[in-house]
């Protein structure tokens, strides 16, 4: 069982074949699915997020793969299983003012500078143009609540980011989350937001198969586009290229009854993250792989 396909040694993968040992793994990242040469996997089966994703997969000559099944993105359980459930305390007191809630979802940044010199969308500067825009949206959107969260805090204590840092404390509706104790805490929150705001990551293509909203921040202060290029949600209107357009995406998603944005959400879930049966991902990927050990157990004794 591989744990993170595409980062396996093929020369591992390759010695197991060899010896005709079974290699199976679920697929970790959902924007895999629109790379070529740059991800490649070598499996006997493989669990894939969706219908569309496994076609992509089947007629693609970067893959060498025996059994694709397409699945669902197994983590999306967590966002199906805590939606209005477990609310934390911050949205929750939040909701109760009748603030909309969003939750930007950023990057890190590097600890030394001349790691972040050679970045792009992770360096000093476009962490601070980040959050320069995030206190920007909400002054423009005061009725909301804003929820900064990371996957680790410790560029905060990078003395670069002072000045930004003290201006965000400052600013009664936005809070950076901390909380990193409570088990699938990202997880909460996203399935709690109204908004998502993302920085591309894997939880945004989890919350989307959730018909959660989500707008990709695809710009940076010297970048129009970040990892569009890589991939086509087809249709692309949520992907966002200036503060602007995120801005104006935003109000429609939050405020509007009728939303363009929130029907093309429910056409990206027809497409792209189609799945036959939906919710209990995990079992169901634990229900075939138990099903697959006991026939080759079967064949093994029969030989």
């Amino acid at each position: 069982i591989i744990d993170y396909e595409a980062l396996c040694p093929k020369t591992l993968i390759l010695a197991l074949e060899k010896n005709n040992i079974k290699t199976v793994a679920c697929q970790e990242r959902f924007i895999h699915t629109f790379f070529t040469s740059w991800v490649n996997v070598i499996l006997d089966t493989y669990y894939v997020a969706s219908e569309y994703t496994a076609n992509v997969i089947k007629n693609s000559k970067y893959h060498d793969i025996k059994n694709v099944i397409s699945m669902g993105q197994y983590r999306s359980d967590y966002i199906s299983l805590y939606k209005k459930k477990n609310i934390p305390e911050e949205i929750f007191t939040a909701q109760e003012k009748g603030k909309k809630i969003v939750v930007f979802l950023g990057h890190h940044s590097y600890k030394c500078w001349f790691d972040s010199y050679y970045a792009t969308a992770t360096s000093w500067s476009a962490q601070v143009s980040f959050l320069e825009d995030v206190i920007k949206f909400s002054h423009d959107l005061n009725n909301t609540f804003l929820i900064l969260r990371y996957k680790t805090l410790d560029w905060m204590v990078n003395p670069y980011f002072k000045d930004i840092l003290n201006k965000i404390n400052d600013c009664e509706n936005i809070i950076i989350s901390d909380n990193y104790k409570e088990p699938y805490y990202s997880y909460k929150l996203c399935a709690n937001a109204d908004l998502i705001i993302a920085k591309h990551t894997s939880l945004a293509d989890e919350s989307l198969s959730n018909e959660i909203p989500v707008l990709f921040y695809e710009y940076t202060h010297n970048m129009k586009r970040i990892v569009a290029d890589a991939f086509d949600y087809s249709p692309s209107g949520l992907m966002c290229y200036n503060f602007e357009e995120l801005l104006k995406k935003s109000k429609s998603l939050l405020f509007e009854n009728s939303s363009e944005l929130k029907d093309e959400i429910i056409k990206l879930n027809k497409k792209i993250y189609y799945v036959k049966e939906k919710g209990n991902i995990k079992n169901k990927i634990i229900g075939n792989l138990e099903n697959l050990l006991n026939s080759t157990m079967t064949s093994q004794n029969k030989h």
